[in-house]
């Protein structure tokens, strides 16, 4: 293999590391967090590229996030809560209280909205 062959392979592959640590997939390994989003019935409003929504009705079963007419998210638990992500958008739930979680709404790296969930 020749020199340039061998510097555009490491180069490559320190690229690709880099982007993989800038996008967070070395974070698979981190160890189990301890906290998450209760089990039940929520009001979440959320306002996204300045409109905000009305409020809907979601439900919190387990690790499922479900909201009527919306596909169920997977929520993560994370030390301050949890979030889930869809297509390339990610929600952010931090628990502000027993009754509140509120975060960001996150497209790749920038923020777009934000969002919250209160218990019913």
């Amino acid at each position: 293999m020749s020199i340039t062959l061998k510097r555009a392979i490491a180069t490559t592959t320190l690229a690709t590391a880099g982007i993989a640590g800038t996008l967070g997939v070395g974070a698979l390994a981190a160890p189990p967090a301890s906290a998450k989003v209760d089990s039940g019935t929520y009001t979440i409003r959320s306002t996204n590229v300045g409109i905000t929504s009305l409020p809907g009705k979601a439900v919190v079963r387990g690790n499922k996030l479900i909201m009527p007419g919306a596909p169920a998210l997977v929520l993560h638990s994370t030390p301050r809560g949890a979030y889930a992500d869809f297509g390339v958008t990610r929600y952010t739930f931090n628990k502000r209280n027993g009754q509140l979680y509120s975060g960001k709404i996150m497209v790749g790296p920038i923020q777009t909205g934000t969002i919250t969930l209160r218990k019913r």
